[in-house]
């Protein structure tokens, strides 16, 4: 790495961005990354994108530059590595926000989980590589704020800077282990990462904790709660947990307090919260009691499966397939084959390798590690 990349170039305009993407294009690979500021905002969005070739580093500013197509060329021309640490979320909030989508990926942090590296953060991967220590205290960082301080500026580069280093240490770990393709099996499938809203409209207060626990009628209180610091969180462009935590809108539902006093009893609140927020949250909670039954939402509960002793057995055998190789490489058993794909493999009962191919998520380098021998007499 050159000195240079850390000290970083920051674009705040369309014709430097399409200077520098133009610069960029002209080298092999390019690291990247992304912050959010969903800790603290209301929007999670993009408001910083760092990238680093050897030379040079360019943090663009999302807020200032209003023609980011450069840049999602520049990613998406198979040309060039793009190199990220732990890729799934910033690919994933690329693709959202600007419909990018980049090829040629390598993720040190796959990496690093491959290579058996003890810990795959970056923060501990750096300090163990470079002797880098990043500052823990700007994780977490408001970065919709603007200007941007010196520190968060040297942070944010450091996050690529090293990458491309990093990600030669690895490579070079991963060829002594003959682990390499693992990892090229891995990056490949990340091309195909896309942004999903895995909860339906009006009905994400399902999905907090604790919340399928409750009766009928307490979901309806916990969804007027809901849909109030919803609107709450978005007034004050304010991350909905800082408004109220989860667990406190649960509590909330769960007990239905219809005075004051009931309302400061309820588990995480506080006098403050009480003072702030207590007369809208007992006019919530009224309105969410007289919802009519009819109109109660319902957890949808997926029938049992009726138990199977033969999937049972094998997967049982699976199981103990995988606690016998997984110590042999260093590995996590979930890591050499997740217990999802090992229901899979029970319930299809395969009795030749082709078969093997049909099974969703089975990579073929956890093939290699449990052998298709071994996991056909397993599954059988």
């Amino acid at each position: 790495m050159s000195p240079s990349a850390l000290h970083p170039e920051l674009i705040l305009d369309d014709a430097t961005l399409a200077s520098l993407t133009a610069r960029f294009a002209r080298e092999p690979r390019v690291a990247v990354d992304t912050e959010a500021a969903s800790f603290h905002r209301y929007v999670d969005r993009v408001y910083l994108v760092q990238l680093s070739t050897d030379r040079e580093t360019a943090l663009v500013d999302p807020l200032a530059v209003t023609d980011l197509d450069p840049l999602g060329r520049l990613l998406a021309d198979p040309t060039r590595e793009v190199i990220l640490h732990d890729a799934d979320y910033d690919l994933r909030i690329l693709q959202r926000d600007y419909g990018f989508e980049a090829r040629r990926i390598w993720d040190t942090r796959i990496a690093a989980h491959l290579a058996s590296e003890p810990a795959v953060g970056l923060g501990a991967l750096l300090e163990k590589y470079f002797g880098v220590r990043l500052r823990k205290d700007l994780q977490r960082a408001d970065w919709s704020q603007r200007p941007l301080s010196d520190d968060m500026i040297a942070y944010a580069a450091a996050d690529t800077a090293y990458l491309p280093d990093l990600r030669d240490a690895l490579a070079a770990e991963l060829e002594k282990l003959h682990r390499l393709h693992w990892a090229e099996e891995e990056f490949h499938r990340l091309e195909g990462l896309r942004w999903s809203n895995r909860a339906l409209e009006g009905q994400e207060f399902l999905g907090l904790k604790g919340a399928k626990a409750l009766r009928p009628p307490q979901l309806a209180i916990l969804r007027v709660l809901w849909q109030w610091r919803d609107e709450r969180a978005r007034e004050l462009d304010r991350a909905p947990f800082r408004v109220l935590a989860n667990e406190i809108l649960v509590a909330l539902a769960r007990a239905a307090p219809e005075a004051a006093e009931a309302l400061a009893a309820v588990p995480g609140m506080s006098p403050r919260l009480s003072a702030r927020h207590g007369a809208s949250l007992l006019a919530a909670i009224r309105a969410g009691r007289s919802t009519p039954e009819e109109d109660w939402p319902r957890v949808e509960r997926r029938p049992r499966e009726r138990p199977d002793p033969a999937v049972d057995a094998r997967l049982a055998r699976l199981k103990a397939l995988r606690s016998e190789r997984a110590p042999a490489v260093g590995l996590d058993p979930g890591l050499v084959c997740p217990n999802g794909v090992l229901v899979a493999i029970a319930r299809a009962a395969p009795t030749e390798a082709a078969a093997l191919d049909d099974v969703p998520d089975l990579r073929r380098w956890q093939r290699e590690v449990m052998g298709d021998t071994a996991l056909l007499e397993a599954a059988h």
